[in-house]
């Protein structure tokens, strides 16, 4: 394929990636998608923000940390009619949330959805300045730059203004719904341009036979790709990760009460 072909993304991770080195820990956990869809469909209806289960699981991430968010500019599904060079030049992007721990779910799909809103529909300067940087560039010289501007962004907390850039882009996570592009399931690297520690991937909401009770239901369950980075997380903090996700999914309404 013509390198003219490449969408941004996938000349910043051509650009960037290399062979892996990095060790990290995969962890699949399935939630019970009740309590959290329950959840997102009373908050839609209190709140008349689009709150879905991604926004639900997004805070139970965050806790004491900033978000980032997957977004991609094209919102309609693949279909028979979309071919390889098509779904090649489909973008991506994403959008940080500050102090996502201070904030409801209602609150951070607002903020959220107004970004990727913004991004779409091409008026975001931040977006759009380092998109026209990063396509104008030839990878050979793409790759030092990103690498510079990595260590500028991320390791010494910069802000660059003049190429789009805030301190830390990336936050400290990044979450991400493949479900909504019927991917029942995936794991996701951390990017080399960040120095986020997790990735979460939200999958598709299926039925699945469980046990409850002693009897074998039929239960809808939300299933989670983590990686983490091992250099930040080991066993004993992947596993308190999966209890405090588990313990905001049962019931998000008592850590953060829906309005009346």
């Amino acid at each position: 394929m013509a390198r003219n072909g490449f969408s941004q993304w996938r000349k910043v991770a051509m650009a960037t990636w290399r062979r892996p080195q990095d060790p990290m820990i995969r962890i699949s956990i399935d939630i019970d998608a009740r309590a959290p869809q329950e959840y997102a469909r009373v908050a839609r209806e209190s709140t008349g923000e689009h709150v879905t289960v991604t926004h639900v699981v997004g805070k139970a991430v965050a806790r004491s940390i900033d978000v980032f968010f997957l977004v991609s500019l094209r919102t309609d599904l693949v279909d028979g009619d979309t071919d390889g060079a098509d779904a090649a030049r489909t973008d991506l992007s994403g959008a940080k949330v500050v102090a996502t721990d201070t904030k409801a779910p209602w609150e951070i799909a607002a903020e959220l959805n107004a970004k990727a809103d913004r991004i779409r529909s091409h008026q975001d300067p931040t977006f759009q300045r380092t998109k026209s940087i990063t396509q104008a560039l030839p990878g050979v010289v793409l790759r030092p730059l990103l690498e510079l501007m990595t260590f500028l962004v991320e390791d010494l907390g910069l802000s660059l203004p003049p190429l789009g850039l805030e301190s830390r882009p990336f936050g400290s996570a990044m979450v991400s719904n493949v479900g909504m592009l019927g991917l029942e399931a995936a794991f996701a690297p951390l990017p080399a341009i960040s120095r986020a520690v997790a990735t979460v991937i939200v999958g598709e909401v299926t039925p699945r036979a469980v046990v409850e009770g002693g009897e074998i239901v039929a239960r809808d369950v939300i299933p989670l790709g983590i990686s983490v980075d091992h250099r930040y997380i080991d066993g004993y903090q992947g596993g308190v990760m999966v209890q405090e996700l588990r313990n905001y999914l049962s019931d998000p309404s008592k850590y953060d009460p829906l309005p009346s």
